[in-house]
Parts: structure tokens; C-alpha cells; sequence
């Protein structure tokens, strides 16, 4: 399978990397009118060198001229080799520092030191340049790296390059397909007859055509009409690949310079950065809470303010953890590097990476969001994962929303998903086709409300049969949907923590108990409705007995616990009859239709000696029964078989 890897240049302008590229490829990277006639790069430039084995590499010619830095910038954002040009004649100078402690600071591992130029000068001062270029790499990613020096005019020492560049990308890991795509654009123009193109160099995931993707920040949908890697056209491309797209769904104006191609649903667009800010050793300014920066991200400049977290200030040579508030919306993914330039004069003073691309608003040395960030900067997946969902105490997340959280595909999110639930550390729930997550201390502490909740209703309402269900739902601090909660309920259920009587919730142990005051009103209502066929409600029962009982809203919980045990029985609206009562009159209804032939409500009313009011609600209670029949307004005794 190929290894596809991307090695960009860095260096002075006219330190010849341009033609140290066409040496390597054949090719020459300078594309525009502009560039050809003043002998400088101005854009990037690409071309490819290919290996025997396999071993494929894209290789970005960055402009080297200092107006020039922010395209050296969103070409050195993709880069895994980065290849150092030094002039033997002139030695490292100012943009080769500069070129220097962008790549450091966009975490750059590998690299190789070409000192061009060498047909130009004596062996003693090649010599000397050699000893002084590794003495300026000293403490950077390129210290002890090999300076093979070559000539691209003569063609020496090409080969040797080569071999050093292939020997390095055999080194370098191969890059996980299963992520989401990351794309970030450096070029987008329209070709006749096909429409829209954008070029840029795949960070991460898979890209087919036909695939349905994003740009962001829009959060345009598109879709992939075709691919091409190295002028070739190709169904399929992985990461480290410099590829152009064209794509169908939106026009060339609608798409700028730093917009990212990207999974659907996988970034969110935002104006707060949080990162780990390295500040350079010879930044030329000290860092203030609130100082005015250039935030450079893939090939995406945006003006914006550096706000601390961690320290009050940051001073050259020195890191922190910052909050980064832009005036315009980014995307960008977890550890993804970052470049700050002064706002004025534009010099590069510090880079680093991002620890949070979606934060909330930060206060300045906010220690809970520092402890959170160092967490988050330290964690493998799993543990950010774990993190995330500890974090959201609010409501659970489904994987799709965790991708977007933690910038991780979502296949590889099912599979630490998997993980953290083997260890007991989340909670799923299935919703349909859904699920759902919490982390097992959000949901361990939503069981400890809940219980906290149920003891204090039971203390206030201790003749209530339970909490009502779908209060108890919108009253948690969780928000969690009716499929969510009738799953906790269950758990806590078989946990023996709860019990369930129809739409109540109590604790296991629970039992209704009258207090001796709460006795005596019962007593007294029961004596009240006992063979009364023209019982009160209860507002007149309260009413009735408040004088010598107190509190209308305590009688009203007797009353009601006195239902809720089956001692009143309910046969109307705010009618009840007491239970032995009704069953006398129901064995007087069915004595009187054993003895005559019906009985119509004028003679139930009389056989009760009560009224039109309580006797209708009854019989036609007594209708429910399987010995009744009703035609028209008389009642008989059902005969069967």
C-alpha cells in the first residue's frame, strides 16, 4: 500500500528552493506570471517525488520573502518532513529564523537540512557555513538532524537527498483513515466545464468521490465530483495526500482561503480558541491579558485578542494556556498547531496547539477551566471521551455529538464508547434507534438527587403515595427525555431503590403512617361518610371540620391518602362515596330487582333517600356491572345462561 507524506520547504528568500525542487522532481513550483518575472514565490507551489516502494510524498514550495510568511503558513500546516533550505553562501539569515520557529512551533518532528548553493563557494567556507547552520539549529526539531549539502544547478548531492528523505518518511507512522476528514483549503478557483475546485493537502480520514462533505465555517454541504492526486485523476485518496476536488453544491465565491473541507456535523464554527501557547525565546513583546494578535490556523488569518488562563502574563520563552477571542469564526480540531504573529508590526512571536476548538466564554485565571484543559491536553481518547461526558452534566450526548466534541470519527468514538462501558465508567441509554450517554459520577449523583428528592417529598407529603413521575422528570438537573428517565426508573427499580404504584415514585421502603392528630381527622371523615348517600366534597369536608382539626391543606392530605387507600371510592367528578357504602348500595339496588322487574332513578333516589345529584353518578357506576342492563330509563338484573 502507498505511503503518501508531505515534506515542505522553509528558507530565505532566494535561497533556492525552487530549484533544489526541480532538481528532486523535475518540475518547477513557481506558477504565476508575477513569480516567473521577479524569480520569487508569491503562492505555494507543489509537486511530488515518488519512491520504488511505494513511498509517495507532496512536496509545498512556501514562499520564502517575509510579506510573504502568512502563505508559508497555511502551507506548513499539513507538512510531516519539513526539508530547511540554507544558501551556502549567505548562511541562515532572518526569514530562515523566522521559517525556523514556525515550523518548532507547528510541532514539525522531522526534517532535513539542505545547504544549496554549493557550486558557489570554496570547500573552507562550506565548511564553516556547515559548523555555523548547526550551531543556529541548536535547542530546535532540527538539531542533530544530517546537512547533506547539494547543488541544484550541477545536480550533486541530489541522489544523497533523496536517500535521506526516503529513509526519514519509512520512519514516519501511517495516519489513521478511520478519522474524520480534515481538509483545510489553500486554493479554490473554477475550471471550464467543471465548476468549482479546491486544493489543499488531506490532514485526516478518507475522501471518495461522491462522498457528501462540509465547509466550514459556512457549514456548506457539498459534494465530491471528482479527485486528483499528481495530475492524476483517482477514486479515492488518504491522508498526507496533496489533492485537488472539485466540488458540486456551491460556487468559487462562496468558499475563501482557509475554509475547511470536513465530515458533516464534525466541527462547529466558533470565535473562542483555548490552547497551550508557547511564546518564542526571542519574541520582541511581552503577552498582556487582552493583547491584540494575528491567529494564523491551516491557511486562516483572523485578528483577535489573547486572553489569559493560567498566568498573568506570558514572557518570551515561556507557555500557558490561553483563550484566543477572534472577530471572525474558525474551525479547527483538538491539538491542531497554531501560529500568533504581533498584530503590528507583523513578526511571528509564538504557536502552539489546541486543547479546546469549541470553549465557553473563560475568565481571566480561571482555575476549574485550567484543571479542565490540563486534562484535556494530557488525555488519550478514551479519557478526553470520559472527560467530555463528565463535563456535560446537563443532558446526555449521543456519539454524534461527542464526535463533534472531541474531533474523533465516529467509528472510532463507537469503539471507545465500547471501552469506557466494559470499565463501568458511562451509562448508555437506547432511545430507538439512539443511544445515549452519561458518564457513571453524572449518573451516580442524578441517583443521589433523585433519592435526596423522593426523602424530602415523603417528609412534606408523608400520606402521598409517591412523587409524580413526570414532575420528578422535569425536575431533576438532568434533561433527560421520557425513554431516558423510564430507563432510570427501571434501573433503580431492579436496584431495589424505588418502587412504582401507577405515575408515583417512591422509595422502597416507603409506607403511608398517619401521625396520631392525622388518625383522628381520618377517623372523623370516615365517620362522615359512612352510610351517607349525600356525602360532601372535599372542600366542604375541610370546611366542615377546619375549626376543630386546623389546617385546610392537612385535612386535604388526609383526604386524599384516605383515597389513595381504597376507603373512598371515587364514582363522579369531586364525588366520592365511602367504600362499605357503596357496596350497601348496590346490594339494596340489586335486593329491589330481585323482588320488581326495574328500577328507574326517580325509585333509586327514594330507595336511598338521597338525590338526583349523588344516586345518577351511582347507578351509572353500577352500569359498569356485568348483572346490569339498562333499557332506556330502566334498570333489570341481566339473566344469562
Amino acid at each position: 500500500m502507498a505511503k503518501n507524506l508531505i515534506i515542505g520547504t522553509a528558507g530565505h528568500i532566494d535561497h533556492g528552493k525552487t530549484t533544489l525542487i526541480g532538481a528532486l522532481t523535475g518540475e518547477d513550483t513557481d506558477r504565476l506570471k508575477e513569480e516567473k518575472q521577479r524569480g520569487i514565490s508569491i503562492e505555494l507551489g507543489f509537486s511530488e517525488l515518488m519512491y520504488d516502494d511505494g513511498v509517495q510524498l507532496g512536496i509545498i514550495d512556501v514562499p520564502g520573502h517575509e510579506k510573504f510568511i502568512k502563505n508559508m503558513l497555511a502551507g506548513a500546516g499539513g507538512v510531516d518532513i519539513a526539508l530547511l533550505v540554507v544558501d551556502a553562501d549567505e548562511g541562515v539569515m532572518a526569514q530562515t529564523k523566522e521559517h525556523l520557529a514556525i515550523l518548532d512551533l507547528l510541532d514539525i518532528k522531522r526534517g532535513i537540512v539542505a545547504l544549496t548553493k554549493i557550486d558557489k563557494v570554496e570547500e573552507d567556507w562550506l565548511e564553516l557555513v556547515v559548523e555555523d547552520t548547526k550551531d543556529r539549529l541548536a535547542g530546535t526539531f532540527l538539531e542533530g538532524e544530517e546537512i547533506i549539502p547539494v547543488s541544484g544547478v550541477e545536480n550533486t548531492g541530489i541522489e544523497k537527498l533523496k536517500e535521506k528523505i526516503h529513509e526519514i518518511a519509512i520512519g514516519i507512522e501511517e495516519k489513521d483513515t478511520d478519522d474524520n476528514v480534515y481538509y483545510p483549503i489553500d486554493r479554490v478557483f473554477t475550471l471550464s466545464g467543471h465548476g468549482t475546485v479546491i486544493t489543499g493537502t488531506l490532514v485526516s480520514g478518507k475522501i471518495s468521490v461522491e462522498d457528501r462533505l462540509t465547509i466550514y465555517p459556512q457549514k456548506k454541504e457539498v459534494r465530491v465530483r471528482s479527485l486528483q492526486v499528481h495530475n492524476k485523476k483517482v477514486n479515492e485518496v488518504t491522508p498526507g495526500n496533496r489533492v485537488g476536488i472539485n466540488v458540486a453544491g456551491v460556487d468559487k465565491e462562496e468558499i475563501d482561503r482557509g475554509d475547511v473541507l470536513a465530515t458533516s456535523n464534525s466541527l462547529e464554527p466558533t470565535e473562542f480558541i483555548d490552547g497551550r501557547l508557547n511564546l518564542l525565546e526571542n519574541s520582541p513583546m511581552i503577552l498582556n491579558h487582552g493583547d491584540r494578535i494575528r491567529f494564523h490556523i491551516g491557511a486562516r488569518e483572523v485578528i483577535g485578542r489573547v486572553y489569559m488562563i493560567e498566568k498573568e502574563q506570558l514572557l518570551p520563552g515561556e507557555n500557558g494556556l490561553v483563550q484566543f477571542r477572534l472577530e471572525e469564526n474558525v474551525v479547527g480540531r483538538f491539538k491542531e498547531n497554531f501560529v500568533i504573529r504581533r498584530y503590528s508590526p507583523m513578526v511571528t512571536i509564538g504557536g502552539g496547539t489546541i486543547v479546546d476548538n469549541n470553549p465557553p466564554y473563560r475568565k481571566k485565571l480561571d482555575k476549574k477551566a485550567q484543571k479542565e484543559l490540563e486534562i484535556k491536553e494530557k488525555g488519550n481518547k478514551e479519557e478526553r471521551v470520559a472527560l467530555e461526558l463528565e463535563l456535560h452534566k446537563e443532558n446526555t450526548l449521543n456519539k454524534k455529538e461527542l464526535s463533534k466534541k472531541t474531533n474523533i470519527s465516529i467509528v472510532n468514538i463507537e469503539k471507545l464508547l465500547k471501552k469506557l462501558q466494559d470499565k463501568n465508567k458511562i451509562i448508555e441509554f437506547t432511545n430507538g434507534n439512539v443511544k445515549t450517554y452519561l458518564h457513571n459520577k453524572v449518573f451516580n449523583n442524578l441517583v443521589e438527587e433523585i433519592i435526596e428528592l423522593l426523602t424530602n417529598y415523603h417528609q412534606k407529603y408523608s400520606l402521598r403515595i409517591g412523587y409524580p413521575k413526570e414532575e420528578l422528570r422535569k425536575t431533576i438537573s438532568v434533561d433527560l427525555n421520557k425513554k431516558e428517565f423510564d430507563q432510570l426508573v427501571l434501573n433503580l427499580q431492579n436496584q431495589n431503590q424505588i418502587k412504582t404504584k401507577g405515575s408515583k415514585l417512591a422509595l422502597k421502603d416507603f409506607e403511608i403512617k398517619y401521625n396520631s392528630k392525622q388518625k383522628k381527622i381520618k377517623d372523623h371523615i370516615l365517620k362522615i361518610f359512612k352510610d351517607n348517600f349525600m356525602p360532601p366534597t372535599a372542600d366542604e369536608i375541610s370546611e366542615q371540620i377546619s375549626d376543630e382539626f386546623g389546617s385546610e391543606d392537612q385535612i386535604y392530605e388526609v383526604f386524599q391518602a384516605i383515597i389513595n387507600e381504597g376507603l373512598l371510592k371515587k364514582i363522579g367528578h369531586n364525588l366520592y362515596f365511602y367504600r362499605e357504602t357503596v357496596k350497601k348500595a348496590e346490594n339494596l339496588l340489586v335486593d329491589y330487582l330481585k323482588e320488581n322487574n326495574s328500577i328507574e332513578l326517580s325509585e333509586f333516589r327514594d330507595l336511598l333517600e338521597s338525590s338526583r345529584k349523588y344516586t345518577l353518578p351511582l347507578l351509572e357506576y353500577f352500569d359498569q356491572k356485568d348483572y346490569l342492563k339498562r333499557e332506556g330509563d330502566k334498570r333489570k338484573l341481566d339473566k344469562k345462561d
